[in-house]
């Protein structure tokens, strides 16, 4: 999935955030923020929550 907007998030194993632009590739562990902080296109934010619903 990728951002529709610049969003700032620190990946699995790094220790600093790193600065991701629209258009980057978001890493999984990333998404359910990012969705939450509207990062994503409102089509691609909605099937993000659904997933991570049903994971609890």
């Amino acid at each position: 999935m990728k951002f529709a907007k610049p969003f700032q998030g620190v990946p699995d194993g790094e220790i600093y955030p790193v600065q991701y632009q629209a258009g980057d590739e978001c890493p999984a562990e990333l998404e359910a923020a990012a969705a939450a902080l509207g990062a994503f296109e409102v089509e691609d934010a909605e099937t993000v929550t659904r997933t991570a619903k049903t994971k609890k």
